[in-house]
């Protein structure tokens, strides 16, 4: 089991919701950063594993969509040769600052390996940020 291949199986999974054309859950009409501003704090968390939303007010197609989720990362990580059960925890925290769309992937193994990954822009990439000597580096991926 490989942790970075679990959260590579998130990322596709919360990148294609962030993309608005979610293709892996077949709704191609969602708005899941909108629905982010308009929940409390700001922020929309999707439980990827169990497939619903635990903290924000979602629109019903995210709800609709968010459904599917569990099913699909099953698939994805049978492809990548993973059983789900390797998988303990799988979250995606989307909020909305005033210069980008962001979301933060937190993702924990069956050993209890926890990782949390920062992802902006649609497609989703690593958050870019300036090191001690002012190179752009990519945020460092945050272990508990």
């Amino acid at each position: 089991m490989n942790h970075g291949q679990l959260r590579s199986v998130a990322h596709s999974i919360a990148d294609s919701l962030a993309s608005g054309v979610s293709l892996i859950t077949g709704f191609y009409d969602l708005h899941i950063y909108e629905d982010a501003m308009r929940s409390e704090g700001g922020v929309l968390t999707v439980d990827l594993l169990n497939g619903r939303v635990v903290k924000g007010t979602p629109s019903t197609d995210v709800t609709s969509a968010v459904l599917h989720i569990p099913k699909e990362f099953e698939r994805l990580c049978t492809a990548k040769g993973l059983a789900r059960s390797d998988c303990r925890r799988a979250l995606a925290h989307f909020r909305t600052t005033p210069i980008s769309q962001e979301f933060t992937l937190v993702v924990e193994d069956s050993s209890g390996r926890t990782t949390e990954t920062d992802f902006q822009g649609v497609p989703a990439r690593r958050v870019m940020e300036l090191d001690h000597l002012g190179r752009l580096r990519r945020r460092a991926i945050r272990r508990r």
